[in-house]
């Protein structure tokens, strides 16, 4: 799919976690890779770690991108990775749902060109695992700096469509307990 992008946001304090976790570990290898690789088995090959380490995004074989907008969260995130994207779509996904499959990816890829963003869906919307037309770009920017901070309300106001997906794929970890 050469005219999709994946970023994984890895700028957050990781407080209840306690360390960076992109770089937790589950069977020796950290989340950072498992979701690498997912990306790249769903035939992206454009990828970007948003925030973090410029050295854990050279350690996985991506792109770092600064953080342009350091505590504004994910929609900042969000921002930051467009203005570099090449490709028409970018993948957005957090750091912390390591059990991201292909299936997953594949299903949030297949972008119908009557949306300008695709979310997906568990039994709640999923914002921060959605796929975005880079064409939005000046809206957001827009929205930004009238004082948007929500991916959701921004998400909510363009051509919106909600992916069904596995509940097990995007399990969130946000604590080393989440993973017992």
């Amino acid at each position: 799919m050469s005219s999709t992008s994946g970023a994984i946001f890895a700028g957050g304090k990781s407080s209840r976690f306690g360390s960076p976790k992109i770089s937790a570990l589950i069977d020796d290898r950290s989340f950072g890779e498992r979701i690498i690789a997912t990306l790249r088995e769903s035939q992206i090959r454009d990828l970007f770690i948003v925030g973090g380490s410029p050295d854990t995004a050279e350690l996985l074989g991506a792109d770092f991108v600064e953080d342009a907008f350091v505590d504004s969260g994910p929609f900042g995130a969000l921002i930051s990775v467009m203005r570099v994207c090449k490709t028409s779509n970018i993948l957005i996904l957090p750091c912390d749902v390591p059990f991201i499959d292909q299936e997953t990816c594949d299903a949030l890829i297949e972008f119908d060109d009557k949306y300008e963003v695709q979310v997906a869906s568990t039994d709640s919307p999923q914002w921060l695992c959605s796929i975005w037309k880079t064409a939005t770009l000046p809206t957001l920017e827009m929205r930004f700096t009238e004082g948007e901070r929500a991916i959701h309300k921004v998400a909510s106001t363009l051509k919106l469509r909600f992916v069904a997906v596995s509940t097990r794929a995007l399990r969130n970890v946000n604590a080393p307990t989440d993973l017992e």
